[in-house]
């Protein structure tokens, strides 16, 4: 028995690491379907620092496809700074990026397949509080709330070969198919396609299965009404654009 004059002595252990909550991957920022003049200008000007400042890409910002596409922001939740970005483009408007470059498989060859481009994060936020990249997991969230909604079924896109395992965390699969862009230094891409919403069997074991399978979170705002395409702030009711 321990007395007053026999201190205890715990052995040390291993300290338990526990994996971080699914809400805290993404806290402190909020993630957004771009409706207004501002919010795309905010988008844009992420993209021009990342993809002309950082990368030093001589790609025009906007460019062609911004016309009929939709933008998604990532804002700093203290201080509504614009960190991150993506653009959704849908093929119903005409070809899409990776059309330059690849013939789609016929797989994905559809009129209702979507492609996601144009990922830009600033650096001081490529990593949130749990060293996972938060901010890359709260746009694909949104991306993919926002698309099931719609009814979209097929989502490309084309990666770099360092990014392969993060689309593969989010359950896109590898088609076989690449090139090189040429507007983006050269740089090999490979085609990668997701399907939704995403068949349950695929998300078994996988840590992101929360986001994966659209569960709502705060940071993450689904629009009541869809934006309309192109870089002209006005909307439609999402429920008509669901059913149409």
């Amino acid at each position: 028995m321990a007395t007053r004059e026999t201190p205890i002595r715990i052995k040390a252990g291993p300290v338990a690491v526990h994996p971080p909550l699914p809400g805290d991957v993404i806290r402190g920022y909020r993630f957004l379907v771009c409706s207004t003049s501002d919010e795309i200008d905010r988008a844009l000007d992420v993209r021009r620092r990342v993809y002309r400042g950082g990368c030093g890409y001589p790609v025009p910002v906007p460019d062609p496809y911004d016309g009929r596409s939709w933008l998604l922001l990532a804002e700093d939740e203290a201080t509504g700074e614009a960190v991150g970005t993506l653009r959704v483009t849908p093929r119903s408007e005409g070809p899409v990026e990776a059309e330059e470059y690849l013939s789609l498989p016929e797989s994905v060859r559809v009129r209702e397949a979507v492609e996601i481009s144009r990922f830009a994060i600033l650096p001081d936020h490529r990593k949130g509080l749990t060293g996972l990249p938060g901010v890359s997991v709260g746009l694909f969230s949104l991306a993919t709330r926002f698309l099931v909604s719609l009814g979209i079924q097929d989502v490309i896109i084309c990666s770099k070969p360092t990014l392969l395992p993060l689309y593969e965390a989010l359950n896109f699969r590898r088609t076989g198919d690449s090139a090189a862009y040429t507007k983006l230094g050269g740089a090999l891409h490979e085609l990668m396609h997701l399907e939704l919403p995403q068949p349950i069997a695929s998300l078994i074991g996988n840590p992101m299965r929360p986001f994966l399978e659209g569960a709502e979170f705060p940071e993450v705002r689904l629009p009541s009404h869809v934006p309309q395409l192109g870089l002209q702030p006005a909307a439609l009711p999402l429920r008509k654009a669901v059913g149409a």
